[in-house]
């Protein structure tokens, strides 16, 4: 019983985590801050951005039920919230004075190689909110209330395995892929990554606005989304 719980748990966690975290379509994001950078200086910076993935993802997943009984907030809220800033990140891709500053980004550590500069955004903006954000947290925030059985602790202790196992295989994707990014992209063309770079920010807009809806959803006990 305990197994098939875990088995739930686990796909569930993996369904609401892996869009939000979106391992895959980061890393061309992301790749933007490290072009220029030689072989040892991005290992050594995906390194640190996955190990603050996991201090956000295992930090939300500890601390989560203690947050949200000390403010008072409710699930359907941290979604609404959520969903809106993963929205306001996604418009923030699409927008061309954003595409700007990338570039601009990647011609100054080319030409500068200011790899100490590039220390100061490893935690913002490129873990937070970029691969880990508010709309992550809110999801983990939402797993956590609901692993929480009363007066079985076993299960609730194997449901909050179950959801940190999941954490900890989306922060070794965000380093497989984060490795590999410029191999991908050099494969791919500039025209190529482009056109991926505004498919990701559409679809991590439309993930912003489905959990913002969910939240809406609960607030006021309408079925926006059937």
């Amino acid at each position: 019983m305990l197994l098939q719980d875990f088995i739930q748990v686990f796909s569930a966690a993996v369904v609401a985590l892996f869009p939000v975290v979106n391992p895959i379509g980061n890393a061309f994001i992301v790749n933007n801050f490290l072009e220029g950078l030689d072989n040892s200086q991005r290992k050594s910076v995906v390194k640190q951005i996955t190990i603050y993935c996991v201090c956000i993802g295992l930090g939300s997943l500890i601390i989560g039920r203690a947050i949200l009984l000390l403010f008072g907030l409710s699930i359907p809220v941290i979604q609404l919230g959520g969903g809106l800033m993963i929205c306001k990140t996604a418009l923030g891709w699409l927008s061309d004075n954003n595409n700007r500053l990338n570039r601009e980004r990647k011609e100054r550590t080319i030409n500068e190689l200011d790899y100490e500069n590039l220390q100061k955004d490893i935690f913002y903006p490129i873990t937070f909110p970029i691969i880990m954000g508010s709309g992550t947290i809110s999801v983990i925030f939402t797993l956590t209330a609901n692993s929480l059985v009363e007066g079985d602790y076993s299960l609730t202790v194997m449901n909050y395995l179950a959801i940190t196992l999941v954490i900890l295989i989306l922060c070794a994707l965000v380093y497989f892929f984060l490795s590999n990014a410029s191999k991908i992209v050099n494969k791919v063309g500039t025209s190529g990554n482009q056109i991926i770079n505004k498919l990701i920010a559409f679809f991590t807009f439309c993930i912003g606005i489905q959990i913002a809806l969910a939240g809406i959803s609960k607030i006021f006990h309408i079925n926006i989304l059937e």
